[in-house]
């Protein structure tokens, strides 16, 4: 005998499956490139802290975001259609897509691991991260310690160094239309760091082998809490602009590659996180716009002092005469030459320094090589005159390098439950000034990481600096290094 089934038991049975269907899962970016839903064995350091529709996924700076990352954070509210403000939002406004790596860090700090899946400090760095994502702040907080050995080891000098280098990158939104088209938000970093038996700024591997760019790039300076950007920015017209005044890192914005980028998870040496002859100044009272019409192309601008003082009143160091201006023009393609994604910018500076004018170019490339290729190419080349190289101490200067970034293996180190990568980079730079023993500096940087827990990797690193300008007995140093890093 059969049964009639009541119409309210069909109609939940319906909207039970229609929800299973509609509510995403975990979304892991994969470098900002493929995201995908996470398997559920990886997601036990998300599954206590955040609902799947609460998840802003981790964004990459140097990449545009993809429409299935940005949904996650705008669906809901363009849906409800509200109006009016909202002070402390729990979604950042909109920014265009390029904009958007830059200005948004998202709310996920764990990433897929097979070693250790998930465990207690993953989840409650993840718990805190999502509690304070829900009044509208979103950060990245980065702790590390470094070994860095040198051999052969100079006269009279050392030649290891171990350290402490931690950062915090913030963005607190404090207030948005609620359509999303507009919004206002502080943004803030604060660096802190200590070197063991050593003070950097006299004896610091730099130092040691005597070389322009600094192998010890994580190595974040003093052992106090510095603050080299705070400062008040706003976005209109649904996120294709945006404003900043304050005290600002350029650094963090212009000059951005998704395959070179900072000294967490990249490769170390300073020279490779940025254009080392280009004067992206921090710690000084500045300014910064950005303009993305549309996906293909941005226009970023930034002009700040250049003889701040870090940690002290940004105000009492404006000068017409120590002033730099730079401008940054970035075309963006999802297949160039058959090769895949790629990202090409040209920059622009003019300089005010000691009372002289100066100014300078450079380019700033990132290439995909190959369609679905975890393999990339990075390469960043300057050139400044006389005067605006008393800026940055550099004259000149070429990098470049090939990135694999996960997967590329089916299981285990550098498969897609990893986020593991491998790098090798080459370097040139020029010395401003004459009075070396050598103009010219080459390097070569191999580099891997190994994730451990969804939020622990190690780091191992090896360079090799030829011709470091101011050795006056050797043309060569062998740096070794190895850091852990916890980054949340």
């Amino acid at each position: 005998m059969k049964y009639p089934i009541p119409a309210t038991m069909l109609m939940a049975a319906a909207l039970s499956v229609a929800a299973q269907e509609t509510t995403p899962g975990y979304l892991d970016t994969a470098f900002g490139r493929k995201p995908y839903i996470m398997e559920p064995r990886h997601t036990g350091s998300l599954q206590p802290t955040m609902h799947t529709d609460e998840q802003h996924p981790k964004r990459h700076p140097g990449i545009y975001t993809i429409p299935e990352v940005l949904e996650r954070s705008y669906t809901r509210a363009v849906e409800e259609l509200r109006s009016g403000w909202e002070f402390f939002p729990s979604t950042p406004q909109h920014f265009a897509p390029y904009l958007d790596s830059i200005f948004v860090p998202g709310n996920t700090c764990v990433q897929p691991c097979n070693v250790i899946p998930h465990d207690g400090i993953s989840t409650t760095a993840q718990l805190l991260k999502t509690r304070l994502s829900r009044i509208g702040l979103q950060y990245d907080l980065t702790l590390s310690a470094n070994y860095t050995g040198i051999s052969p080891k100079s006269h009279g000098g050392r030649n290891h160094f171990t350290s402490t280098n931690n950062s915090f990158a913030g963005t607190w939104y404090l207030l948005k239309k609620r359509d999303n088209s507009q919004g206002l938000f502080l943004s803030i970093e604060a660096d802190w760091g200590h070197g063991f038996n050593f003070n950097e700024r006299k004896s610091s591997a730099q130092n040691t082998i005597g070389s322009l760019s600094n192998p010890q790039g994580s190595l974040r300076g003093g052992n106090g809490v510095f603050i080299p950007h705070l400062a008040l920015g706003y976005s209109a017209f649904n996120g294709k602009w945006v404003g900043m005044v304050g005290t600002i890192d350029t650094s963090s914005y212009l000059d951005q590659n998704i395959y070179a980028a900072s000294w967490n998870g990249n490769l170390t040496n300073s020279a490779f996180g940025s254009n080392p002859c280009l004067p992206l100044e921090w710690a000084n009272w500045g300014y910064l716009t950005a303009w993305q019409p549309c996906k293909n192309f941005y226009a970023m601008y930034a002009t700040t002092g250049c003889n701040g003082q870090i940690n002290h009143n940004p105000f009492q160091y404006i000068s017409a005469d120590a002033w730099v201006h730079l401008a940054e023009l970035g075309f963006i393609t999802d297949d160039f030459a058959g090769l895949g994604e790629g990202t090409y910018r040209l920059q622009y500076t003019i300089t005010r320094n000691e009372g002289k004018t100066g100014c300078g170019a450079a380019i700033n490339v990132q290439q995909q090589l190959g369609h679905g290729s975890q393999l990339g190419f990075f390469s960043r080349c300057g050139v400044m005159d006389t005067d605006a190289a008393t800026v940055s101490n550099v004259r000149s200067a070429a990098t470049a390098g090939l990135v694999l970034q996960a997967p590329f293996s089916s299981s285990g180190w550098g498969s897609a439950a990893n986020n593991d990568q491998v790098a090798l980079g080459l370097l040139w730079e020029r010395a401003a000034q004459s009075p070396h023993r050598h103009k010219d500096e080459y390097g070569l940087e191999l580099s891997a990481v190994v994730q451990i827990t969804p939020t622990f990797f190690i780091q191992p690193d090896l360079q090799y600096i030829f011709n470091p300008v101011q050795q006056t007995d050797r043309s060569g140093e062998l740096v070794f290094q190895v850091q852990g890093v916890f980054k949340f």
